[in-house]
Parts: C-alpha cells; structure tokens; sequence
C-alpha cells in the first residue's frame, strides 16, 4: 500500500468520545481506498483549529517530506512505522501548543552541527536517559528548538513524556541520532 499525498486529503477531526475529540487526516493510498489517521492530539493539546475539511496543502507535503526523509536517514523505512511518526510530527509542527522551553532535564553538549527540520536527533537526559526526537522547525526560536518524542514514552525523573509529546530545547542539547555512548559519562549519586 503506498500513500501519495493529494488534493483527497484533508484535516478534521474525530467524533466526541467521553468529550474528546481527536485531529484527524482524512487520507487514500494510490489505489484510491480512503483511511481516517487519528493523530495523538486532541483539540485541548491544540493551538491552531485546522477547519474541518481543510485540505492538505503544499506547506503540509513539504513538512510531511521532510519528516519521512529524516526517518529514511535512520532507516526507518517501512511505511507502517515511517508514515505514521511522519503524520504525526506534521500535526505536531502545525498545530499543538507551545510548551515552554526546558533544558534543565538534559545534557548539553558542546556540538556545533545546525539541527535540521525533519532530523532525527538524540537528547540525552541527566539522569542517564536517551529519547529519540523530530525536529519540527527549520528556523529556531533564538537557540530553542521544537522537537516531537518518537520513542513510545520517556521517563523523565518526575515526568514521563508519551509518543508524541513535544518540547522546546536550546540547540545544545541536540545531539545526531545516537551519537553519543552513555558509557562515557559517570552517573553521581
């Protein structure tokens, strides 16, 4: 089944279920069968209200390429796990609220390299953790980049992110995609 963005594609969103409505992409593959891709989002995690029925535009495609490409570099090939990480971090990118910035949690590094939209980099926490990210901007705001978890979830001390989630990080904290042993680094009590 391969699935080629088209003028058939749209945004909404789910019917109420215990008062909860999901942002949905009405989508079709080539063979021109129609599917409806629930997004981890509902309206209370957005900041932008897509109308329902909006078409997918050319911003979208071009997000939704640079997104699939940067899983592509990791070898992440298969469309039933590239396709829908790629759709979600399209959302993620247009749609959901900004957090605040946050970098306390996490290591910097000293690592000049300029993230880019669609990468697919590493944050590694202080307590000895690693998630795995998106990067969702191609252009920072001031040194602080917004990022979406790939991994199913991340424990975080007192916080645990779930797939999906999205942070804003200073750049120092961005690391290439599995970059760094967690060996090198001594733990402290």
């Amino acid at each position: 089944m391969k699935f080629t963005p088209g003028n058939e594609w749209s945004w909404g969103y789910s019917s109420e279920r215990n008062g909860v409505s999901s942002l949905i992409l009405n989508i079709s593959d080539d063979a021109g069968k129609r599917y409806v891709f629930t997004t981890h989002y509902t309206t209370a995690d957005l900041r932008e209200f897509p109308v329902a029925g909006q078409s997918f535009c050319i911003e979208d495609a071009a997000l939704l390429t640079d997104f699939q490409e940067g899983l592509y570099s990791i070898k992440v090939v298969q469309d039933e796990v590239c396709l829908p990480l790629a759709l979600n971090a399209l959302a993620c990118a247009r749609f959901v609220k900004l957090p605040r910035p946050c970098g306390r949690l996490f290591l910097p590094f000293a690592g000049n390299e300029i993230p880019q939209r669609g990468q697919v980099v590493s944050i590694y926490s202080k307590d000895g953790g690693v998630g795995d990210f998106m990067v969702l901007d191609a252009v920072p705001d001031g040194d602080v980049y917004r990022v979406m978890l790939l991994n199913q979830e991340w424990d975080l001390e007192h916080l645990v992110l779930k797939a999906g989630a999205m942070i804003r990080v200073p750049q120092n904290c961005l690391c290439a995609y599995r970059s760094i042993s967690l060996q090198r680094y001594a733990r402290y009590a």
